[in-house]
């Protein structure tokens, strides 16, 4: 596939389910950013948001020692990850709102999920949990190659690569929870 083809799946799949009224950068972006840095940071910033939060829940509700430990590697890795995200996005100009906010994409854990996750306790909690942190993982892996491909940024195309690792890495983790 071309990287021009990558792009604009990239952009594609975030504008996807996504109206076009969402927030328009706050102020000048950088010369360097396009519209795939910026879809990219738009989209996975609020989808490491989200599977932070349902990563945090792990303590409390899962049964798994595995399941546990995984999230809690998964929440230190996300951390870290987010203030590197949130700096791409804030040096692009880029508002902090969620653009996707109610939007069911691949790889997001949605606010309706996260009240299931709350509600549920155990085995299921663990099922639930693992599928939704799977699924995300994979989905940073499929973004950050799009991203490295059509992205103009250099220092948000770096950051893609490290967010796909990061993917990947999580994504083998998770695996040795089944």
């Amino acid at each position: 596939m071309s990287r021009w083809a990558v792009g604009a799946a990239v952009v594609a799949l975030v504008v996807s389910g996504c109206a076009a009224t969402g927030p328009v950068p706050t102020g000048p972006a950088p010369a360097a950013v396009n519209a795939t840095d910026v879809a990219w940071l738009q989209l996975v910033v609020p989808m490491t948001e989200n599977a932070l939060a349902a990563a945090r829940l792990a303590p409390d509700h899962a049964a798994s020692p595995l399941v546990r430990s995984a999230a809690a590697d998964c929440a230190d890795r996300h951390d870290r990850l987010l203030a590197r995200l949130r700096a791409a996005r804030d040096r692009a100009g880029l508002p902090a709102s969620d653009v996707h906010s109610g939007h069911r994409m691949p790889g997001m854990v949605t606010a309706a999920d996260l009240v299931a996750l709350r509600g549920d306790h155990g085995v299921a909690f663990d099922r639930r949990l693992v599928a939704l942190l799977r699924a995300h993982a994979a989905q940073l892996v499929v973004l950050a190659r799009g991203e490295q491909a059509s992205g103009a940024d250099a220092g948000t195309r770096e950051l893609a690569r490290d967010v796909g690792a990061e993917g990947a890495r999580e994504g083998e983790v998770l695996a040795k929870t089944a």
